[in-house]
């Protein structure tokens, strides 16, 4: 099976209120320091080919590697700040299939446009 690409960002939502400062233990500790553990771990398995953590922003932005959105959604899922982010996915395609698609979707359009100017010359 061949492996797809697929942009990953994961933002998070202001919160609500300041958080104390166990708050900010707390969370780093139970969600922050393991999703930036399991992401290095991604990385180094090549599961994650690139990307890392947003600047000026609170979130990570990401290009996962999958053979099935199955295997995306379980690697995503399976990251510890993933209840808490606003998660967006992207699938991306190739340079090199966008190029085929455009020169066949071109070589149509001249196609159409050479039977229509044969079609005028006739009449």
């Amino acid at each position: 099976m061949t492996a797809h690409d697929y942009l990953v960002e994961m933002t998070f939502a202001p919160f609500g209120s300041l958080l104390s400062p166990q708050e900010v233990v707390t969370f780093s500790e139970r969600f922050v320091l393991p999703t930036l553990e399991a992401c290095q771990k991604l990385r180094d398995a090549g599961r994650i080919v690139a990307g890392g953590t947003a600047l000026a922003a609170v979130g990570f932005t990401f290009i996962a590697r999958a053979d099935s959105p199955q295997e995306l959604e379980d690697m995503v899922a399976g990251l510890p700040l993933w209840t808490r982010a606003q998660t967006r996915v992207v699938p991306l395609g190739t340079f090199e299939s966008r190029a085929t698609a455009v020169r066949q979707r071109l070589a149509q359009a001249k196609a159409r446009t050479q039977e229509t100017t044969v079609a005028t010359l006739s009449n």
